[in-house]
């Protein structure tokens, strides 16, 4: 009994070793003010804080105000993660107007990251010691192909220039693997019985 549960220790590392690894993540990156990539347009608000966006400059995909756009990578996307260059820093402030918006997906509605005309936006992951760095996470399920999304994300400051992140996906070989050997553990312990 004791050998079958070293046995299932070790499998359990295997299949959560090798499930970590079967992650498709997407990365992207940009130096320049727009970004265009299976079918989801990324772009800055160059405006220079103008009242119409509440004195703030802002990045976006659509855009602030401008709608919403189709997710476009083949594998569902469970977080967001980006990373501002250039200059300029992300107001925090602006995360608490958009958690409380609604997902209404306007100037108004601060930075925040819907999907599918939910009412419910991501979880935002935001460091201040960090400012140009932002995630989101999906707190009810996956955004998959298809799905329409928004992300507003408002600086306090200049505009970046560039960016690099990327789409976060699930590791959809964890459960397949584990119930693999948790089934070969059994199965070797009925021939030791035996």
């Amino acid at each position: 009994m004791k050998r079958t549960l070293m046995y299932l220790a070790v499998a359990l590392l295997f299949v959560f070793t090798v499930a970590g690894s079967a992650r498709a993540d997407y990365s992207f990156s940009s130096c320049n003010p727009y970004l265009a990539s299976s079918g989801e347009t990324w772009s800055f608000n160059a405006d220079g804080g103008a009242a119409s966006t509440l004195g703030l400059n802002d990045w976006g995909s659509p855009g602030v105000g401008a709608g919403e756009v189709p997710y476009g990578e083949s594998t569902a996307a469970i977080g967001f993660e980006i990373q501002f260059t250039g200059g300029g820093t992300i107001d925090p402030g602006q995360i608490t107007v958009g958690d409380g918006a609604g997902c209404v997906g306007s100037t108004g509605g601060g930075t925040t990251m819907c999907a599918d005309g939910s009412a419910t936006p991501w979880t935002v992951v935001f460091n201040p010691s960090n400012p140009d760095t932002i995630e989101f996470f999906d707190p009810s399920g996956t955004l998959t192909n298809g799905t329409y999304y928004f992300v507003n994300v408002f600086f306090d400051g200049a505009t970046p220039t560039g960016f690099t992140g990327e789409w976060i996906t699930p590791e959809p070989g964890t459960l397949t693997l584990l119930g693999s050997g948790l089934l070969g553990l059994i199965g070797f312990a009925r021939r030791r019985r035996s």
